[in-house]
């Protein structure tokens, strides 16, 4: 079983979304729980790897914790354009992660890493002093928290989105 959490909209959804149907979802809409069952093959066998997507909000925290039961590997997901989405990683989502599911494999997952050099997010990111985080950042939070893996990608244009699931499985 993996499980996506992170931040309300960082694009935890959007990498399911792609992942699954190959199609990337226009318009934001917040997840309140849901879960998908997948068919993969892993070291030549048929395994169904369960995905649970929940809610990033704080009024699904408590039911966000009903999705941990028989967790394998949790993705924790920020995106590139809100640095205080990597910040809540150690902030918020590893002491929940640590509290409910001590000892499960862990994945930093960058998402929206598209917009790390697009023009627009960068200038309004330096409306309030801040910029796109960058790989090496990423990387020193996975350290920080002991993550097995660092991952980016980009769901909208479906970059690295294949390869964070077959390193999940």
């Amino acid at each position: 079983q993996v499980v996506v959490v992170g931040d309300g909209a960082c694009g935890k959804t959007s990498l399911l979304n792609v992942y699954i149907s190959g199609t990337f979802p226009e318009g934001y809409e917040p997840t309140v729980f849901e879960n998908h069952c997948v068919d993969v093959v892993v070291d030549g066998t048929a395994i169904e790897l369960a995905l649970w997507d929940t809610a990033g909000q704080e009024d699904f925290d408590r039911l966000r914790a009903l999705s941990y039961a028989d967790t394998n590997i949790v993705l924790l997901c920020y995106s590139v354009d809100q640095p205080t989405s990597l910040d809540n990683i150690e902030t918020k989502w590893i002491d929940e992660i640590r509290h409910y599911c001590p000892g499960v494999k862990l994945a930093l997952v960058a998402l929206k890493c598209d917009l790390r050099q697009e023009p627009r997010t960068q200038s309004k990111l330096a409306q309030s002093g801040e910029r796109p985080v960058e790989y090496q950042e990423g990387l020193a939070m996975a350290r920080r928290i002991r993550a097995s893996l660092y991952l980016e990608c980009s769901a909208k244009y479906n970059r690295g989105v294949q390869e964070i699931f077959e390193e999940a499985s």
